[in-house]
């Protein structure tokens, strides 16, 4: 049974551990907007209550990528503990501020956000997708669209964001962000349990 208790530290074996076939680098820290972004406003910024709270980043490819091929992604993982009620409280402005937010501009693209509620995952989940125009590496569009995505996960008093960012304008493989976000849930569980 998860426990309510707040928990002041926040090991390394409560993150999600990239597969080796998928690893082009070991898991190291993350800090700032990186790991967890700015969106329109502040809508997943930590807020009060926290008392623990520590980032991670593993660069990685795609299952079945040759050895020295460009990576696919950067995944970020972010873990928080949060004092009395305030991970439910976090979420809930999260949600509210999400509701608003439909858009942003980054740089000269416009970045379409697309949330929707994540069941099963956790206490209480969503899914942020974000959307923008496809361009190449010199920057000009190609026609299609890119969409990486964050899931947020909450676990009694803890929360988790995973951010599934670009590399080289990459974007989230559905099905591995399935997989990162039921191997993170699994890992935050074994921590919390």
């Amino acid at each position: 049974m998860e426990t309510t208790e707040t928990v002041r530290t926040i090991p390394a074996s409560a993150f999600f551990t990239m597969p080796e076939n998928m690893r082009r680098e070991d898991r190291r820290k993350a800090e700032g907007d990186a790991a967890v972004p700015k969106l329109c406003d502040r809508e997943l910024a930590a807020g009060e209550g926290v008392v623990a709270s520590a980032a991670m980043m593993t660069i990685y490819k795609r299952p079945g990528d040759p050895a020295g091929s460009v990576p696919h992604g950067i995944l970020y993982q972010t873990i928080r503990s949060y004092g009395g009620d305030s991970a439910t409280r976090f979420m809930q402005r999260a949600r509210d501020g999400l509701a608003a937010c439909r858009s942003f501009s980054s740089g000269e693209n416009t970045v379409t956000v697309r949330t929707k509620p994540l069941s099963g995952a956790a206490d209480e989940a969503l899914t942020i997708d974000l959307v923008q125009p496809q361009l190449d590496l010199p920057g000009e569009p190609t026609g299609g669209e890119q969409t990486n995505r964050i899931v947020v996960m909450r676990f009694g008093t803890a929360v988790t964001v995973l951010y599934d960012s670009e590399y080289e304008r990459s974007s989230t493989v559905p099905e591995l962000a399935g997989t990162f976000t039921r191997e993170a849930a699994k890992a935050v569980r074994a921590w919390r349990d």
